[in-house]
């Protein structure tokens, strides 16, 4: 019976340990911590942000939001947000407090950037409030912003290049039939080309080319031996120069007697060739002085030294 006692007496203490610590974590996750020291800012916006938020201090942890209530300022509606900082941080006089959102998918909370001055603000001090970037609103501005670039911009490109493509589409339509016959033209002939190719360097052609080359190499050989032979021939003619210059010497007085007999004979051919000129006139004129007329006197006898 005891024992049964302090059975049931374990795990009524357990489940209240359990519940005492599932109230302490619904406590924490709620935001209300224990108390520490308040300070007070003032935000135009608190999308976002709730009782409960977390507060940093340059990125650290510090505390969280206490409480958040409305109020009017220069006939505006603005909003006190009480700041509850359970660890002790020095904050300058000059420090600013945004709402920041550090990721994505974090949730929103209060940012307190440190300032420079050496003034320390008092507890339950004003934290000068600022405005913040929002990510959210960041990301809904640059959606905004594309969304008018792609009408703006995007579209009409899209235009141009649909219509560029339809007219290259086109054109292609046209042009393209001609040059693919060009084209298999240009095959056909390259075709027939490589045949002449293929025939041009057949077995055969390749066997006669050999044997061209063969004769060419007996033809340059037999040049070759021609070439040598001619430069004997060279030495001989100029040897038979050399003699013959020796030969033009001695004949030299004998050639310019020939020449000067050669020259009295020419003169009496000439002077007998006016004879016959002048005899033939007389004949044309008087065709009877064949019978009547005498002998012609030979002047070219007489100028030659001979007594009449």
């Amino acid at each position: 019976m005891k024992r049964d006692n302090f059975n049931y007496l374990a795990v009524g203490s357990f489940v209240l340990l359990m519940a005492a610590v599932l109230l302490y974590g619904l406590y924490r996750i709620t935001g209300h911590s224990g108390k520490g020291v308040l300070y007070v800012t003032h935000f135009p916006n608190v999308a976002g942000i709730k009782v409960g938020s977390v507060v940093t201090f340059e990125g650290y942890e510090v505390g969280n939001i206490e409480l958040i209530e409305p109020v009017t300022q220069d006939n505006r509606t603005r909003y006190r947000v009480s700041l509850n900082l359970n660890k002790p941080v020095r904050i300058p006089a000059d420090s600013r407090a945004l709402i920041a959102t550090p990721g994505l998918l974090s949730a929103p909370l209060v940012e307190i950037k440190e300032g420079e001055s050496r003034e320390i603000l008092a507890a339950g001090g004003e934290i000068r409030g600022a405005t913040g970037g929002n990510l959210m609103d960041s990301v809904a501005t640059l959606a905004a912003q594309l969304s008018e670039i792609t009408e703006t911009g995007v579209k009409p490109l899209l235009t141009q290049i649909s219509k560029r493509v339809d007219t290259l589409g086109s054109s292609m339509e046209k042009n393209i039939p001609p040059a693919m016959e060009d084209m298999r033209t240009t095959l056909a002939r390259m075709g027939n080309t490589a045949k002449r190719v293929e025939t041009l360097f057949s077995d055969e052609n390749l066997k006669r080319l050999q044997s061209t080359m063969g004769n060419a190499d007996e033809a340059s050989a037999s040049a070759l031996k021609l070439s040598r032979e001619l430069h004997a021939v060279t030495v001989e003619v100029s040897g038979l120069v050399k003699d013959s210059r020796g030969i033009v010497n001695s004949t030299g007085k004998e050639l310019e007697s020939s020449l000067r007999r050669a020259d009295a004979v020419l003169y009496q051919l000439e002077s007998t060739g006016r004879h016959l000129n002048e005899f033939s006139r007389q004949v044309r004129e008087n065709p009877s002085a064949l019978i009547s007329s005498k002998p012609p006197v030979d002047n070219a006898t007489n100028s030659a030294g001979d007594p009449k």
